[in-house]
């Protein structure tokens, strides 16, 4: 049965979909419901009252929301209509942190005030995480823990329960993720072994980083609770006021983001890439889908860019993939070829012998290939883990590596070539714009900024 149209939360939703989306303008609602500007300004008055089902039908799927977020379908009572609209808040907040993640970022830095910042950008780290410069890939030793101790936090305490609706049976979601997949699961978002993070060390000699193991969805329970969390409270403050630790009580009973033993830190690799050419050096920027990817969803990333994970089930290939090139090819493929993912849940392994694994290998013992890292630093609003690396490659491997190069993927899409070049040219005017425009990925803005510092030793 029909609920009564007059109780349509119509203006309520209208209000709360503009603030989760930063309009800011009744013209830009109107674009999203397909409808007049006035008509918008008469519903948020209240002068007039959609009664139409099959509009409010029309207006749920334009704003990507549940018809009955709009009242238009039968409640069988009032603890329904309180979870209803719980998960209609929730949905909302998550719109907003996709959407804003950038500002919230920011937001989320300011909090750690005795943390480093990377070259002034938003990414932090803190002593021993860095090196003093680039290192090569090669001199960072991985050691391996099958037995390490769980962390201290799983994302099912009781700080995060405000995250985590209630189902329509009246149970709590007891992870974050689950309710990632019941009410607004991206395109890529699967459960899969990764390595977890028990201890890093850089130096001027080298690096040394320890692993045990971990899900993704781990990872994901516990950090973008952190997130979520960071949005619903800045939206209450219509992002204006400076937020502080004591009011998030999920971040702040977390504590200390740098303690590998208090929650799973799942880095991704974070990969600048240099096309090293004649007419100039290139590099390559990544758009991440909303809709697509959970971390760094709607952000300016740079490519490859991905979790440290095996590509395969089964301890042969835990061991097999222990490797940060190994996994960085893999991302390659992935993103500048859209070739299909190594989702993990296969007990095959990867041929490492195929292309294009074995002309960037080739290329990279021959020299035309060098790969660096800078050390580890963390995105402040989802702290997951951020290992920082640069490629340089000559232009004549990275054409026969990527000649199919796409310019969309499964993740987003490759960010325009400038006309007559392979990708974006390496000049300060462009690394500035990067810099300062785009609404970049903590961990990208870290890799492109000391990449530009430790130019001379990188791009000589």
């Amino acid at each position: 049965m029909t609920r009564p149209v007059s109780d349509s939360r119509l203006p309520e939703v209208i209000r709360a979909y503009m603030r989760a989306h930063g309009l800011t303008k009744q013209e830009q609602m109107a674009k999203v419901l397909g409808i007049d500007r006035t008509l918008v300004s008469m519903y948020l008055t209240g002068k007039r009252v959609c009664r139409d089902v099959v509009q409010l039908r029309q207006f749920a799927r334009a704003m990507d929301l549940p018809p009955e977020t709009l009242g238009i379908i039968d409640l069988p009572d009032a603890a329904q209509a309180t979870r209803d609209e719980a998960v209609t808040e929730w949905r909302l907040v998550r719109q907003t942190l996709n959407r804003n993640r950038y500002a919230l970022t920011s937001a989320a830095g300011r909090l750690y005030w005795d943390a480093t910042v990377i070259e002034g950008t938003t990414c932090i780290t803190r002593p021993g995480w860095m090196a003093p410069a680039p290192i090569d890939l090669d001199s960072i030793a991985l050691d391996f823990d099958a037995d390490a101790p769980p962390p201290m936090f799983d994302g099912g305490e009781v700080e995060s329960e405000p995250w985590r609706p209630m189902r329509s049976n009246g149970s709590r979601y007891g992870r974050y993720s689950q309710a990632i997949r019941a009410i607004a699961r991206p395109s890529l978002f699967e459960n899969r072994t990764s390595y977890r993070l028990l201890d890093a060390s850089f130096d001027g000699t080298g690096g040394r980083m320890a692993f045990g193991l971990t899900t993704y969805f781990d990872m994901v329970d516990v950090c973008e609770v952190i997130a979520h969390e960071t949005a619903a409270v800045w939206i209450s403050r219509n992002g204006q006021e400076r937020l502080t630790l004591d009011d998030l009580p999920f971040r702040n009973r977390v504590g200390d983001l740098f303690d590998p033993r208090r929650r799973p830190i799942l880095p991704s690799i974070n990969t600048l890439t240099i096309r090293r050419a004649p007419d100039g050096d290139t590099f390559f920027l990544h758009r991440r889908g909303s809709a697509q990817v959970t971390l760094a969803a709607g952000l300016t990333h740079i490519i490859p860019a991905g979790v440290f994970q095996p590509a395969a089930i089964g301890q042969v290939n835990v061991s097999r993939d222990f490797s940060l090139w190994r996994n960085m090819i893999r991302e390659y493929s992935e993103e500048l070829l859209d070739a299909p993912e190594h989702d993990g849940s296969s007990g095959v392994p990867v041929d490492y012998d195929i292309e294009p694994f074995r002309t960037l290998t080739e290329g990279r013992r021959a020299g035309q290939v060098r790969a660096w890292c800078f050390g580890i630093g963390l995105d402040p609003l989802a702290p997951a883990g951020e290992i920082l690396t640069a490629v340089v490659m000559d232009s004549e491997v990275f054409d026969a590596a990527f000649e199919g190069l796409v310019s969309q993927n499964a993740e987003g899409e490759v960010y325009p070539s400038e006309p007559g070049k392979v990708g974006i040219p390496w000049t300060s005017a462009n690394v500035r714009r990067a810099l300062n425009r785009e609404p970049l990925a903590a961990a990208a803005a870290a890799c492109i900024a000391l990449t530009w510092r430790h130019r001379d030793q990188l791009l000589p």
